[in-house]
Order: structure tokens, then C-alpha cells, then sequence
């Protein structure tokens, strides 16, 4: 048997029985074994599915009708593991309501209509001690019930689902916001930030020596540290695939670097194209030289490197760049470039 309703697992003394529905939700309690369990889902669903917060007659009696629903489960969807498990001496489900736990009535009587008027019509029938021992029957102190009467339950019960659906939904917006977020190419000023985060590095001197030996009056050799900014290569492409409006692009990148790190680095420009790398801007054309960048990496080993360039293609064997240089490409008139993945780099946003 299925229902929409889905299922909450919660402990028994939080739920009040073994299982009750508000016929938006089922809860079950978490203590129950694996035979106890299967008895009370059947029950729960039958609830559900047979819409007994719906067929109650008008001015009917709560504790009769409940009486009425639970013969009704006991007389058409029990099989016989069920009234095993409730008839199980342990059970936690012993004592619950079985096809013949009401002395008199009739077989044939079986929908939970004819039941309740049985019921009425035999008051003497009428069970005094017996409960159900699968689901929560109680009444609230107005007299209305819960959760067989439902009308007011299923409406508290699904304002709480909507307003679940709601923080589940927002919160589902919010990791697909901070997806793209993560997910978003960082911009070129917070990855050359990243790369220069130390500015400043020591170099070894000679020039001074050190303190004087603590066993003699030698003066051994010693040395100093000085500050020395970061060198940054950048390179331009020049190549025969840049349009004018590229190379405008390129160019106006080019000095918002150079005027926003200023003397805090030591930059060198280069320029590629028409196979050459040269540090003399040689004007456009010819093809995309990129193995020269690497080759020239590896001489100068600078602490950045950033290159302005599109996607063009790349060679299959490009040589390594050494990982002590960070390289940074900055895609132009394209979002990504082939030459970051061929040298372990990384896109980034102009």
C-alpha cells in the first residue's frame, strides 16, 4: 500500500504510541523492531489511504468513530504477520484492536460506516476498556480530535509542511547562490593579490659581517638581508588572431596592472607573436608562439606571471613551468583559454 504521506521516524514517548498520522505526515517510533514496524506503516498508511478524517459522519462521536476506523484496518488490511505481531506477548503493539476483538459483530461488517452504526445500534457491544495500542487517538481538551477528526490537525499540519517547503526551497536557492559563487572565475585583482600577498623578499648580502665569535677575537664573514620586490612578467599577445578591438583590450588591461601595482613590483612586459617573444611591442600578426613563454619562465623564474591572451590553440607539448611561478591567464574577447590548462595556470576574470 503507498501513500504521499511521507514517513518520520521519532521516539515513542514524543509521538505518544507507536504510530500516528495527521494525514500529512506518519510518524512512527523510532523504537520499534522490524515486524512492529511493518504492522504500524500498514496501519498509518490505511488511515491515510481509507481518508478517515474525511468519511466521519456529521455530529458522530469521536471515540466511537475512532473504534470504527481501527475495526475497519483490523477487518480488511490485516494479514496474518499482522495479528501475529500484535498478538506477540513483547510487542509493543499488544493489545491493538484485531477483526474479532468486538464480540458479536457480524463478519460481513467491515467499512468503518457500518461499523459505527453497529456500534450505536448494539451499545451493550460497545468495547469499554479496549484501546488502540498502534496509533494515538487522543483528544485535545475542546473535545476535537487528533488526528482521526483532521480538520483542524491537517491544516495546522500543512501550514508546518508549506512553511518546511519553503525553508527547504530557500535554503536550495541559497546553495545554488553560493555555487556560483565558488564556482565563478576569480577576478584578476584578487588573484594577483593572492600571488603578491608577500611583496617583499630578502636576498643574501655579503656586505656586513657577522657578530664576533664567542671563543676568539675572529671576525668570521657574514650577511645581511635587503627588501626586493616580486618580479611579474606580463605578456601580450600579439598574435595574427587579435582584432583591434582585442589589442585595445589587451592594452588597456596592461596599464591598469602597471598603475595599480606600481613600484610594489618589479615588472617586465614581453610581447608574442610572428613567432618571437621580444619586450619591444613588434605590432600584430603570424601565429601564437606560446611554447616561448614556458622556455622563458623557466630562465627568469619569476613570482607571477600573467598573460593577456584568447584561445587559441595550443600545442600538445608544452614544456613545465616551474611551480614556484604562479601563472594567471586573462581571457580577451573569449571566457576561458586553452593556455592556463596547458600550464597548470589559471583563468581569470578581467
Amino acid at each position: 500500500m503507498l501513500t504521499a504521506a511521507p514517513i518520520v521516524r521519532q521516539p515513542q514517548q514524543v509521538i505518544g504510541a507507536p504510530g500516528k498520522t495527521d494525514f500529512v505526515r506518519i510518524y512512527i517510533a523510532s523504537e520499534l523492531n522490524k515486524s512492529e514496524y511493518r504492522t504500524t506503516l500498514r496501519h498509518e498508511q490505511a488511515h491515510v489511504w481509507a481518508g478517515h478524517n474525511r468519511r466521519r459522519p456529521k455530529d458522530a462521536k469521536h471515540e466511537l468513530w475512532a473504534i470504527a476506523c481501527e475495526m475497519e484496518i483490523a477487518r480488511t488490511i490485516y494479514d496474518l504477520k499482522d495479528i501475529e505481531n500484535i498478538n506477540a506477548p513483547r510487542s509493543r503493539l499488544h493489545g491493538g484492536y484485531l477483526p474479532d476483538s468486538i464480540e458479536g459483530m457480524p463478519h460481513d461488517v467491515r467499512l468503518a460506516e457500518d461499523i459505527y452504526q453497529w456500534l450505536l445500534d448494539h451499545p451493550e457491544q460497545q468495547p469499554i476498556s479496549l484501546k488502540c495500542c498502534v496509533c494515538d487517538h487522543s483528544t485535545e481538551a475542546d473535545g476535537s480530535s487528533s488526528p482521526v477528526d483532521g480538520s483542524i490537525a491537517v491544516h495546522d499540519a500543512r501550514q508546518k509542511l508549506d512553511a518546511d517547503e519553503q525553508a527547504k526551497e530557500s535554503q536550495i536557492a541559497a546553495e545554488s547562490a553560493y555555487a556560483l559563487i565558488r564556482n565563478r572565475p576569480p577576478t584578476l585583482t584578487n588573484a594577483v593579490d593572492a600571488a603578491l600577498r608577500v611583496r617583499i623578499e630578502r636576498e643574501r648580502s655579503h656586505r656586513r659581517p657577522t657578530r664576533r665569535s664567542a671563543s676568539d677575537n675572529v671576525i668570521m664573514p657574514g650577511a645581511i638581508s635587503k627588501p626586493r620586490p616580486p618580479l611579474v612578467e606580463i605578456f601580450v599577445d600579439r598574435s595574427g588572431s587579435f582584432s583591434p578591438s582585442k589589442t585595445a583590450m589587451a592594452e588597456g588591461k596592461l596599464r591598469e596592472l602597471l598603475e595599480r601595482y606600481g613600484s610594489s613590483i618589479r615588472s617586465d612586459v614581453w610581447f608574442f607573436g610572428n613567432g618571437r617573444l621580444s619586450d619591444v611591442d613588434m605590432g600584430g600578426g603570424g601565429d601564437t608562439p606560446y611554447a616561448l613563454i614556458p622556455r622563458h619562465l623557466e630562465k627568469t623564474k619569476p613570482k607571477l606571471a600573467i598573460v593577456i591572451t584568447d584561445d587559441d590553440p595550443v600545442s600538445a607539448h608544452m614544456p613545465e613551468v616551474d611551480r614556484a611561478t604562479k601563472v594567471l591567464c586573462v581571457p580577451i574577447g573569449c571566457t576561458v583559454t586553452r593556455l592556463a590548462h596547458a600550464l597548470n595556470g589559471l583563468d581569470v576574470a578581467a
